[in-house]
C-alpha cells in the first residue's frame, strides 16, 4: 500500500486501487471519501443534495456557541466552526500499513478563540481475513477552555422516548443503502432491527447494504468498533447513516487542560451475495 499526497487530499492506494481519499483542505472539516471495498464498491457519499455537510466518513462535534457539524448556524448567535488543518507529522507512506498524524485546530470560521487542538491519526491496512480494508481513526483533543459537548436540535426521538444525538465519528452511506431495504445491522455480532439500534453503546456496529446493478445482488459493509462507551446512532430511512460519539446520549462537560481521547477502527469489506 502507499500514500499519494497533494495540495488537497491524501489518497490511500492498494495495488493501484483507491481504498480511500482523505480530504484535508475542506473549508469546514477533513473527511474520508470515497471509502471503497477491495472489490471497488464505494460505501460513502459526500455532500448529497439533502445534507451538504454530510461528507463521507467524518468526525465533528458541537459546543455552546460553535457548531462544527452542520456548517451553518442552527440556533441564534451560534457560530459556524471549522477544523483547520495545520500540518502533517509522521507519515507512513508505503508498506503493509499506511497513514499519517495530523494537527488540527478547532475554531470559529470567522476567527475567534480556538476550542480544541487535535492530534488525529488515520491509518489503513489490508484485512485479508475479512476481505476488506482496516482503518484506524484516533483523535486526541486538547480542551482549551471550559466547555461542554452539546447535542443537536435535530436529535432523533426513539420509540422509548429518548433523544439520541448523531455527533462524533459518522458515515453517510451511498444512496441505495437508504430507504430501499436490503440492509442488515449487527450490534456486537447480533442481528438487530435498524430502528432499534440507536442509543445502544456497542463495542462494534456493522451496517451491510445491498449494491445496485449487480446480480446476484452483493453487499458491502462497514463495521465501526470503539474503545469508548459512546452512543450509537443509525438509520436507513430516508437515508442511511451510522456513527458513534461521546455526546450522542447527552451533553458532556469538558474542563480546560484535559483531553478527550477517541479511538475507532473501521472495517470496510465485501460481503458477497445477499
Amino acid at each position: 500500500m502507499h500514500l499519494d499526497i497533494d495540495d488537497t487530499a491524501v489518497t490511500f492506494r492498494s495495488d493501484g486501487q483507491i481504498a480511500g481519499r482523505y480530504v484535508y483542505a475542506d473549508e469546514f472539516k477533513p473527511y474520508l471519501h470515497p471509502l471503497n471495498t477491495p472489490a471497488g464498491h464505494t460505501v460513502s457519499l459526500a455532500s448529497p443534495h439533502d445534507h451538504k455537510h454530510h461528507k463521507g466518513l467524518m468526525y465533528a462535534l458541537t459546543v455552546p456557541g460553535v457548531n462544527f457539524w452542520e456548517e451553518r448556524p442552527t440556533a441564534p448567535h451560534e457560530l459556524v466552526g471549522r477544523q483547520r488543518h495545520e500540518n502533517f507529522g509522521t507519515l507512513l507512506e508505503s508498506g503493509d500499513e499506511i497513514g499519517f498524524d495530523e494537527e488540527i485546530t478547532w475554531l470559529p470560521v470567522d476567527g475567534g478563540e480556538p476550542v480544541f487542538r487535535e492530534t488525529r491519526t488515520v491509518t489503513c491496512r489490508i484485512d485479508a481475513a475479512a476481505r476488506g480494508f482496516l482503518w484506524t481513526w484516533n483523535s486526541e483533543l486538547s480542551v482549551l477552555h471550559e466547555t461542554e459537548l452539546t447535542t443537536s436540535v435535530y436529535s432523533v426521538r426513539q420509540t422509548d422516548g429518548r433523544l439520541v444525538n448523531y455527533h462524533g465519528l459518522g458515515i453517510r452511506f451511498r444512496r441505495e443503502f437508504g430507504c430501499t431495504g436490503g440492509n442488515l445491522l449487527l450490534i456486537d455480532g447480533q442481528e438487530t432491527p435498524i430502528g432499534e439500534g440507536s442509543g445502544s453503546t456497542p463495542a462494534s456496529a456493522e451496517f451491510q447494504g445491498s449494491i445496485d446493478g449487480i446480480w446476484p445482488v452483493v453487499r458491502a459493509a462497514v463495521r465501526i468498533s470503539q474503545e469508548m462507551p459512546n452512543g450509537l446512532f443509525v438509520m436507513d430511512k430516508p437515508f442511511a447513516f451510522m456513527g458513534c460519539g461521546p455526546s450522542n446520549l447527552g451533553p458532556v462537560p469538558l474542563h480546560a487542560g484535559t483531553s478527550l481521547s477517541e479511538r475507532y477502527t473501521i472495517q470496510v469489506f465485501d460481503v458477497g451475495p445477499a
